[in-house]
C-alpha cells in the first residue's frame, strides 16, 4: 500500500515533460528550478555533474542562457544516451554530453566557469565523498567560479525517517545510498576548500533550520 500511495504521489507531482523518468519528482525538480534561476544568466563553460536525462541542461539550453557552453556528465550511460536523444530531438547542438565519473573528471584545470550538481549528493555513502567530489570540482572550476549545490538536511527528522523507510517504497534507489549532512558539516567543508558561501537557499519548510533541502552558491577562492 505505501509502495503504491508513493508511486502515485510522485506521477501526480512530476512535471509532465518528466513524468515517468528516473530523475523526475517533486522535490527533484524544485532543485532544479531553484538552481536554474541561479545560473539562468550565465556566460562562459557551464558543467552539470550528474546530468540524468538532461532535463537541467535542456531547460538551460532553450532559456539561450546568454554566452554559456554546456556541458554534462553522468555516470549512467543509459540516462545519458536519453538525455542526448533529448537535445537530438529538439535540435539542440550546444549540449556536450559524457560518461564521467564526478570524482575524477576528464576536464582541464579550471575549465568552467559555472559547476553545477544538484540531486546528487543525497546518492553519496558518506561526508568523505561529498568532500572528495567537491574538491574535484574545485580542480575544473575556475579561481573566482562559481558552484551550484543542493543537499538534503540531516536537522530535519522526518526526512531521517523517510530515508529509513524510503527502500519499503522507492524502487527507483536501485542500491544507492540515501544521505543527508548537517548543513555546518557541509559548510566546513567548503572552508577547508577555500569556497566562500554566496547565496543559501532553503526548500520545503518555513523554518531554515529544518528545511529538508538546502541550496547553496559559492564562490572559489582559488587555492
Amino acid at each position: 500500500m505505501l509502495k503504491k500511495m508513493y508511486e502515485w504521489f510522485h506521477r501526480k507531482c512530476s512535471d509532465p515533460e518528466e513524468r515517468g523518468e528516473y530523475s523526475a519528482g517533486y522535490w527533484q525538480d524544485m532543485v532544479r528550478q531553484e538552481a536554474f534561476a541561479l545560473c539562468r544568466e550565465s556566460n562562459g563553460n557551464l558543467l552539470e555533474i550528474g546530468c540524468g536525462e538532461g532535463f537541467f541542461l535542456l531547460k538551460l539550453a532553450r532559456a539561450r542562457c546568454p554566452g554559456a557552453r554546456l556541458w554534462g556528465i553522468d555516470n549512467n550511460e543509459t540516462r545519458l544516451k536519453e538525455a542526448q536523444n533529448r537535445c537530438d530531438n529538439r535540435g539542440i547542438k550546444r549540449v556536450t554530453l559524457s560518461l564521467q565519473d564526478a570524482s575524477k573528471m576528464s576536464f582541464e584545470n579550471g575549465f568552467f566557469d559555472v559547476v553545477v550538481c544538484v540531486n546528487v549528493f543525497l546518492n553519496m555513502d558518506s561526508a568523505e565523498t561529498l568532500k572528495s567530489v567537491l574538491q574535484e570540482i574545485k580542480r575544473v572550476c575556475k579561481p573566482s567560479g562559481a558552484i551550484i549545490f543542493d543537499f538534503r538536511n540531516a536537522a530535519n527528522p522526518l526526512l531521517r525517517l523517510k530515508y529509513r523507510l524510503a527502500r519499503h517504497y522507492d524502487n527507483t534507489l536501485e542500491g544507492l545510498p540515501l544521505t543527508a549532512y548537517h548543513p555546518g558539516e557541509v559548510e566546513s567543508i567548503l572552508r577547508s576548500l577555500n569556497f566562500k558561501i554566496v547565496k543559501r537557499k532553503f526548500l520545503g519548510f518555513p523554518l531554515k533550520w529544518l528545511s529538508p533541502i538546502n541550496i547553496i552558491e559559492a564562490k572559489n577562492n582559488g587555492i
